[in-house]
């Protein structure tokens, strides 16, 4: 547990990291747009200028929570997965399986069974190089990554082929789902879907689990000190086979969520990227599960800004993805001097 001053420091270096990025960003606005106040002024407070700019942030916002709780869980075991991306696409297609080819159930029934289907896809996508890391010591980052290759072309062959709706001309996708299951919006007359209560409910569940469970505090001390974890009579292998698993389950429900909630069906490279925005989320929140909730709020004011802002001035959107870029080099860099700092600090004590 980090100290009031400890936390208080490293929120203020978060906060100048962000502050740091977005400094940046509009000094390249200030040099290269012949209107650069509007340019600033549509990126900064047109995403809360209307209620459906506010509803798009929220669904935007929802995929990004469960994406960034699928990484930081892993991260907090010492685990640095990048699967999160595969295990989207695997928990959102087995999910389209089931709410497509699963009919004759009541709602009560058959959307309980889609997130299921979902989850466990990705939970079990999630087991594969988590037993590769634990019990062979094969190297999570090559696997995962390769791992999502594999996910993402065998979801789009599938799509393409064998699951493709065949009333949907040249465009990859399942048949669509039927309405009675998607995720209808929370208020009448407001944009934003209902799974963002899904994404929120994972922020409380994920909190719970790590702060509050033996399973959590097992899962967080192999990652700070796995020699002493193992010392004290914890099994490291299953902990770290736990903890993709849970991340796989994470990101598997981002997946048919977005589905649900935005898409209406399965199509092709529904998710732009997701998985990888979630890794952002995670270095940006430090693995919290209350940072990933604001840090993805953050992250998706600053992705309909971009859009405000190609609409409302002569600047592209490609301006934000400066701005996002800048924050990760800014926030990594933290994370980076602070693991530097720990190791030393701890090599320091053993030798002593």
């Amino acid at each position: 547990m980090k100290t009031g001053k400890a936390l208080y420091l490293e929120l203020a270096g978060i906060a100048a990291a962000v502050f740091a990025a977005l400094l940046c960003g509009f000094i390249v606005i200030l040099l290269t747009s012949k209107e650069p106040l509007s340019a600033i002024s549509a990126l900064v407070m047109d995403p809360l200028a209307n209620s459906f700019n506010i509803g798009t942030i929220l669904n935007k916002a929802v995929p990004l929570m469960l994406t960034g709780l699928a990484i930081s869980v892993v991260f907090q075991a010492g685990v640095f997965s990048m699967g999160a991306e595969g295990q989207l696409y695997v928990g959102g297609f087995l999910g389209s399986l089931a709410a497509v080819y699963v009919p004759g159930l009541p709602v009560w029934v058959h959307l309980p069974l889609i997130l299921a289907c979902a989850v466990l896809g990705g939970a079990l996508f999630g087991a594969i190089p988590g037993a590769l890391k634990a019990y062979w010591n094969a190297d999570e980052i090559v696997t995962t990554l390769m791992l999502n290759f594999i996910a993402i072309l065998t979801t789009s062959y599938l799509v393409n082929n064998v699951f493709k709706d065949p009333e949907s001309g040249g465009y990859a996708r399942m048949p669509y789902i039927d309405p009675g299951l998607l995720l209808g919006k929370i208020v009448p007359g407001f944009s934003a879907h209902a799974g963002l209560l899904v994404a929120l409910g994972a922020v409380a569940v994920v909190y719970m689990l790590l702060y509050h469970t033996s399973i959590g505090y097992e899962l967080r001390l192999v990652g700070k000190n796995p020699q002493f974890a193992k010392y004290g009579g914890i099994a490291t292998p299953r902990v770290i086979v736990l903890s993709i698993v849970i991340s796989g389950a994470l990101a598997g429900l981002a997946g048919i969520v977005e589905i649900l909630g935005i898409h209406s069906t399965y199509k092709d490279n529904f998710s732009a990227g997701l998985g990888f925005d979630g890794i952002i989320i995670a270095l940006l929140a430090r693995n919290h599960p209350i940072g990933v909730l604001a840090a993805s709020l953050f992250y998706a004011y600053l992705q309909v800004g971009a859009q405000t802002m190609q609409v409302g001035s002569d600047m592209p959107r490609e301006v934000a993805v400066i701005i996002q870029v800048l924050l990760v080099l800014f926030v990594s860099s933290q994370a980076i001097f602070a693991y530097i700092k720990q190791k030393f600090v701890s090599g320091q004590k053993a030798v002593g």
